[in-house]
């Protein structure tokens, strides 16, 4: 039978695996014996030169990332710490959760197309040529949030916010799906926009009203079919599955509510700008 001799790789007391040697059919001398423990001395100092190496770019690209996060022009060092082009396709994504989220989309391609950052109960994630289905792929790994693709790492920060701005509207609307792409949030994303670098203030709206009454949730249910649907009464019924004329009385109850004539297309604007304000403010974290 093949004889075999196994050797533990340790470095001081950590143990990072086993080597294994086929030695034939004759009986290990004193020599061989020292030379297979000279060789797996060898290999553990490779292996944790290795994972120091690994190690030490990790935290220097946590720290380049977290100078990009705060606004910093750091897009040359990262590229290079990175060892990416400095121009291609990318994408940025923010998601809840923490390592988590990247350890498990990683396993689907290369772990050197990605980059992240974790901070408490957020992650940062950073992608190289990401596909037409990243945004299926990280809620599959259990992400929600948002993402942006751009063009130049030295586009990060811009991209981060618009990023977050997809997250919010998420949030928001969860139709957009559990993690949301800009430019495709439609008007989401223009609302939001501007209500973001507003500062995101309490809306002033007529629909604050709305809030206290004591059918609030219905009445919103109703508002936002009848809006969706361009006013619609008989689709938004539809969607609802109500009666038209149990809607009608519902639409009715609104503009009593409100003052809004819903005839009129500015105070239909009003509505459906109030009501989007109203569910971003609620989202915002």
């Amino acid at each position: 039978m093949t004889q075999r001799a196994v050797l533990p790789i340790r470095h001081g007391d950590v143990l990072l695996g086993f080597l294994w040697v086929i030695v034939g059919e004759r009986e290990l001398t004193d020599d061989d014996r020292a030379a297979i423990t000279r060789g797996g001395a060898q290999v553990a100092d490779n292996l944790w030169g290795r994972l120091r190496e690994i190690d030490e770019r990790r935290g220097r690209i946590n720290a380049l990332l977290g100078r990009a996060l705060a606004g910093e022009d750091v897009a040359a060092d990262l590229a290079a710490t990175l060892r990416w082009p400095p121009t291609g396709s990318f994408a940025v994504a923010v998601s809840r959760g923490g390592d988590e989220v990247p350890e498990r989309l990683r396993r689907r391609r290369g772990a050197a197309d990605y980059a992240w950052l974790a901070d408490e109960d957020r992650v940062v994630i950073l992608a190289r040529d990401p596909t037409a289905t990243l945004a299926d792929e990280l809620a599959t790994a259990g992400a929600t949030g948002g993402l942006c693709t751009f063009t130049a790492l030295s586009g990060l920060t811009e991209a981060l916010r618009h990023a977050e701005i997809a997250a919010l509207c998420a949030r928001a609307e969860p139709a957009l799906g559990p993690v949301a792409a800009w430019g495709r949030l439609g008007s989401w994303g223009i609302v939001a926009d501007l209500w973001t670098s507003a500062g995101r203030p309490l809306p002033v709206s007529p629909l604050l009203g709305l809030t206290t009454h004591r059918r609030a949730d219905q009445l919103f249910e109703a508002l936002t079919a009848f809006l969706d649907t361009g006013g619609d009464v008989a689709a938004a019924a539809k969607a609802l599955h109500l009666h038209r004329a149990s809607l009608y009385r519902r639409i009715q109850r609104i503009e009593e509510a409100t003052g809004l004539d819903f005839s009129r297309g500015d105070d239909l604007l009003t509505a459906h700008l109030g009501l989007r304000l109203l569910r971003l403010y609620e989202a915002r974290s």
